[in-house]
């Protein structure tokens, strides 16, 4: 039997606060993985990496995620921003 290779962890804070946002509004959505690469036109793979903070997508990508969701593209933003400093905030607390 084949092992299952492990999962990639992204390393970098901001890569994974746009997973963890783009994560977020789509569930808020209601939207699975398929739907919402379809409606945008990806590859679901694409926006799974995405989601785990593997893939740095361009402005654009995240706009047309933010439109497909209906949702304005500087909450998303502003979301990714709130996120990463309350991580920031808890690494130095430690």
């Amino acid at each position: 039997m084949q092992r299952r290779k492990s999962q990639i962890q992204p390393a970098n804070l901001k890569k994974k606060a746009i997973g963890i946002v783009v994560s977020e509004f789509r569930r808020e959505a209601g939207f699975s993985q398929e739907r919402l690469s379809a409606d945008c036109g990806f590859e679901r793979t694409y926006l799974s990496r995405v989601e785990r903070g593997i893939l740095n997508p361009t402005a654009i990508r995240l706009w047309t995620i933010a439109e497909a969701l209906k949702t304005p593209f500087h909450a998303m933003v502003n979301r990714m921003e709130s996120w990463a400093a309350e991580q920031e905030k808890a690494r130095h607390q430690r």
